[in-house]
C-alpha cells in the first residue's frame, strides 16, 4: 500500500468512528510507545485489517462505514485512495468467506463508492469485468490445466540465472518445459510463469514424483531482488496448476 498524503490520523477519524468495533483495538494501538500519528499509511493498515475481519463475512455490518466513505471521499484524493483500499480489502475478504460480491456492491450508497468499487476490482480481479446484475464476468475462458503440483521447497535463486527453481510433488498430469505454472490470487486474478526446465528428483519407483522446475523471472524483477522472488511468490504446500499456454489477455499483460 502506498503512503497516503494525509498529515495525521485525524484526517480519517470519521472512518474509525463509523466502525465502533475498532475502538478498543485503536485505543490499545495508539497507546503503544512507538505510535506515530503522522505514519498514516502504516496506521491505516490496522483499520484495513479489522474491516476485513468484521466485514468480510458480513458486509451489511459496515453500512455506516460505506456512508462515511461516500461523504468524505469527493474532492479528496487521499480519502478516495483509502476508500479504494478498503474496498479492495473487502473484495478479497468477502471472496475468501464465499460471500457473493454483489452483497458488497448493494451496500454502496452513491456514485463515489460505486466508482471506487470498480477501481478496486481492477486490482483484485483484473481478469473480470464487473456487471451489477451478474457480478464478476470473466474476460476469457479459464485455461484447462494439464497437471497439478504441490510445492515442497523454494530454494534461493541465483540472480545471474534467467530462471529460479521451485521443488514440487507431481499430483497429477504432466509437466514439461514450455508449460506454465498458473498461480491463483483470486477468482479473477492469476500469475503465470513459463517453465524453462524440469528435473526429476526421485526414482521412477517413488511416488509421488518429485521435480525441480525452473521458472522465468518477470522483466520487471530487478537483479538484486531475484534471490527472493521464489519465496515472495510461492509457499510450501501451495498447489499450482500447470497449463499449456497463457490465456490471450494474460499474454498481453505480460508484454
Amino acid at each position: 500500500m502506498k503512503e497516503y498524503g494525509s498529515r495525521t490520523d485525524a484526517d480519517w477519524a470519521a472512518l474509525r468512528e463509523a466502525v465502533p468495533s475498532f475502538a478498543e483495538h485503536w485505543a490499545a494501538y495508539t497507546a503503544k510507545p512507538g505510535y506515530n500519528p503522522l505514519d498514516v499509511g502504516m496506521n491505516f493498515l490496522e483499520f484495513d485489517s479489522h474491516v476485513a475481519d468484521v466485514g468480510g463475512a458480513d458486509p451489511e455490518s459496515l453500512g455506516a462505514l460505506f456512508t462515511a466513505m461516500e461523504r468524505h471521499s469527493p474532492g479528496n484524493e487521499d480519502a478516495l485512495d483509502r476508500t479504494i483500499s478498503i474496498l479492495e480489502t473487502l473484495a478479497k475478504a468477502a471472496e475468501e468467506h464465499g460471500v457473493d460480491l454483489r452483497r458488497v456492491a448493494r451496500m454502496l450508497p452513491g456514485p463515489v463508492t460505486r466508482g471506487a468499487w470498480r477501481q478496486a476490482l481492477t486490482w483484485t480481479h483484473p481478469e473480470c469485468t464487473w456487471r451489477d446484475e451478474r457480478g464478476l464476468v470473466p474476460d476469457f475462458p479459464p485455461p484447462v490445466p494439464i497437471g497439478r503440483v504441490c510445492i515442497i521447497d523454494v530454494p534461493r535463486a541465483k540472480p545471474d540465472l534467467p530462471a529460479f527453481p521451485i521443488e514440487v510433488a507431481l499430483l497429477d498430469g504432466a509437466v514439461q518445459p514450455g508449460n506454465f505454472v498458473w498461480k491463483r490470487l483470486s477468482s479473477c486474478s492469476h500469475v503465470g510463469r513459463e517453465i524453462t526446465a524440469v528435473e526429476t528428483l526421485t526414482s521412477p519407483l517413488e511416488s509421488p514424483t518429485q521435480l525441480r522446475i525452473m521458472l522465468t523471472f518477470d522483466p520487471t524483477e530487478a537483479v538484486n531482488d531475484r534471490p527472493f522472488v521464489g519465496e515472495m511468490w510461492y509457499d510450501t504446500d501451495e498447489v499450482l496448476e500447470i497449463i499449456e499456454q497463457l490465456p490471450p489477455d494474460a499474454r498481453r499483460d505480460e508484454q
